[in-house]
């Protein structure tokens, strides 16, 4: 049963497509490699004698009277046109004559493009659609050996050849479709496998952009490092080169009271902090941790502050605030999230640096009081 379906629509379709392609194929083949651009430009002017042929009243024109109707006609343009120049006039009428027979053989061309138009050829087809060309009729061109009349006989012989035996031709559509499947299987299978390495590739590639990113802010931060210690040498390093990382907030503890140094890039609005009122403060939390770790807080949304103590000379203890916004991707990678550099050493880094400053301080200190002394 489904070999004679088989049989029937594969027998129905090709009738149809060599009936329809096979004169189209055979045509463009014969066509293929002649030059076409001569006929284009003769093709209008073939077409108007056509026509002229037959127009009646061409021919019912007395030839004889054109004795009487030329000079007339040369009066009547000279009297309009007698101002001009002989040359201008000539020249104009052949400049409009060339530019609407262009329009023509413009025209022309495209029906020339045109499959199934009596003027089509291959060549203008392939110059004015090598899209369409190339990806629908070459392969059938440069195939001098394949019709569709062809792969009709050749189906047709094959099942004739089995009217008697149909288990032969059921063997091979049996096979064939296992093949098929198998193929399909194949395909799918590979389909997975490049999805998946698609994804893989994705994922290096995010992978570089953020190795990339990391990159560019540790090479940031180790130029405002190299900065500040030059500026450290010439003797103009202060506090207010601290912001390499972000703004912060500097407080010294005074007993219970955290006492404000300095801040910069943050509001400003800076007072002592009671430790023992104001204990939702990070920088109160953080002085208050004997291990010196990070504490974190949300002082409002889309802002946040990291504190942590720094023990410092002289017996001191200052806790340092790092201030931020949560869409701040350099600061969350040097301060939270560990991907550039670890969060414990950028502290470290500016523990260093206060330590460094509170040093020059004290020594600038000793000097006045022996100068006094």
């Amino acid at each position: 049963m489904i070999v004679k379906q088989i049989q029937s629509n594969y027998h129905s379709y090709l009738s149809e497509l060599k009936f329809a392609l096979d004169p189209v194929i055979n045509l463009m083949r014969s066509q293929h490699g002649r030059p076409w651009r001569g006929t284009a430009w003769m093709g209008p002017l073939k077409t108007f004698m056509g026509y002229m042929k037959h127009l009646k009243f061409i021919q019912a024109i007395k030839w004889a009277s054109l004795p009487i109707i030329g000079p007339f006609l040369a009066g009547f343009a000279a009297g309009v046109y007698g101002p001009w120049s002989i040359w201008i006039s000539a020249a104009g009428a052949l400049l409009i004559a060339f530019g609407v027979y262009y329009l023509h053989v413009r025209s022309y061309m495209g029906k020339m493009a045109t499959i199934g138009r009596p003027e089509f050829h291959v060549e203008a087809f392939k110059e004015m659609r090598p899209t369409e060309y190339e990806q629908t009729w070459a392969q059938f061109v440069h195939k001098n050996d394949f019709t569709f009349e062809g792969l009709y006989d050749i189906v047709n012989t094959v099942f004739s050849q089995n009217n008697h035996d149909p288990s032969s031709v059921a063997y091979v559509v049996a096979y064939s479709q296992s093949q098929h499947d198998y193929m399909q299987r194949t395909v799918e299978d590979l389909k997975r496998k490049i999805e998946e390495q698609q994804a893989d590739m994705n994922s290096l590639n995010d992978l570089l952009v953020e190795s990339d990113t990391s990159i560019a802010d540790l090479v940031d931060l180790i130029k405002k490092i190299n900065q500040n210690l030059y500026r450290y040498v010439n003797g103009c390093f202060n506090l207010h080169d601290m912001d390499f990382v972000t703004g912060f907030s500097l407080y010294r503890r005074a007993g219970d009271t955290l006492e404000p140094i300095m801040d910069k890039g943050t509001s400003g609005n800076k007072r002592p902090l009671d430790m023992k009122a104001d204990t939702g403060y990070a920088a109160v939390l953080a002085a208050e941790d004997p291990q010196g770790k990070a504490h974190l807080n949300a002082p409002y949304e889309g802002r946040e502050v990291i504190a942590f103590r720094m023990d410092m000379l002289d017996g001191e203890s200052w806790v340092w605030c790092f201030h931020f916004d949560t869409d701040d991707k350099r600061a969350l990678s040097l301060l939270k999230e560990n991907d550039t550099i670890e969060a414990r050493e950028i502290r470290r880094m500016v523990h260093a640096f206060c330590l460094v400053y509170q040093k020059s301080q004290l020594t600038l200190k000793e000097v006045a009081q022996d100068e006094t002394a």
